[in-house]
């Protein structure tokens, strides 16, 4: 048995898949705003550039036959929900988590990348009205009996200040989730685009050896806006992922001082193993580790000990 995180390529946007040892399937946010045809995936392969990679496609493929146990959908932003209406008609989704707010429509629909009915089934899922589906709104340390507690995930943001600041800002990152998973004594904080006040904020209300993670996936795509020294020295990350599209640059001068790195951009899709016996491993679709799993250095290899 493993926990197995899948970070796919899918541009700037995100999309995170946990398969945890309970079978729980979960998905965090999704964007296929940015699938490409199979020509142009062949010309990107031929260029030696990693190729784009439909999420809905993914999902079907790698783990057919599976209900999706939860859908977490970290903030109301396009680039995390374009594509969950076809997700949900593809697949049964069993639970679906979000933040509860009041973010207008973006509108400008006409020139968007984005599809409108994609904002509409996100509404229709706010308001309870999709069938056969759960709708969930836990915030910063709540538990259940029934979902996540069992699979080692701990909710460390929102926080019901945080909730206000973002409508009263009108600034929704700032409600983002951030959850930590751990399995075997190992964690992985996922941040979706957490901004940097919501960060030290973290920062402020936990100890340090709460927030001590073997895996990062970045805030904001590795934005510098979006990123808190505080936060990271408190993580320590010893791999970090970056979803981020190509041509677009991400803080790598904060993050190459805070364990390995790997962009979406250049590697493709990113797969990161925690086995049974705590050894972390890791392979990418694209350049040097597109060949096999790879162990992940110790804690020690990057960090010297205070």
């Amino acid at each position: 048995m493993a926990l197995d995180l899948h970070f796919i390529n899918v541009g700037k946007g995100n999309c995170t898949i946990i398969d945890f040892p309970s079978k729980r399937l979960s998905i965090i946010d999704i964007d296929d705003s940015r699938a490409i045809s199979t020509e142009q995936r062949r010309k990107m392969l031929l260029e030696k550039k990693a190729s784009l990679t439909n999420p809905i496609d993914y999902i079907i493929t790698d783990f057919p036959n599976r209900e999706i146990f939860r859908f977490i959908l970290t903030h109301p932003d396009m680039d995390h929900m374009s594509g969950i209406k076809t997700l949900f008609k593809k697949k049964y989704v069993r639970n679906f988590w979000h933040v509860p707010e009041n973010k207008p429509d973006p509108g400008n629909w006409e020139s968007s990348p984005y599809d409108k009915t994609d904002w509409d089934f996100y509404q229709s899922l706010k308001n309870r009205k999709v069938s056969d589906t759960t709708i969930i709104n836990p915030i910063r340390n709540a538990t259940a009996d029934c979902c996540w507690v069992q699979d080692g995930i701990k909710i460390f943001s929102p926080s019901k200040v945080l909730m206000k600041k973002a409508e009263e800002s009108g600034e929704y990152d700032h409600l983002s989730y951030v959850v930590r998973i751990t399995y075997k004594g190992m964690r992985a904080i996922l941040t979706g685009d957490a901004s940097k006040i919501a960060l030290d904020d973290i920062v402020t209300n936990y100890e340090k050896n709460e927030l001590q993670s073997s895996i990062l996936l970045a805030p904001g795509h590795g934005s510098k806006n979006h990123i808190s020294k505080d936060f990271l020295e408190a993580v320590k990350p010893r791999l970090t992922v970056v979803s981020v599209a190509e041509g677009v640059d991400y803080d790598s001068d904060a993050y190459k001082n805070y364990g390995r790195v790997l962009s979406t951009k250049h590697y493709g899709n990113i797969r990161a193993r925690i086995k049974d016996n705590k050894e972390i491993v890791f392979r990418t679709q694209f350049q040097n580790y597109s060949d096999g799993w790879y162990i992940l250095k110790q804690r020690a290899d990057y960090y010297k000990k205070t």
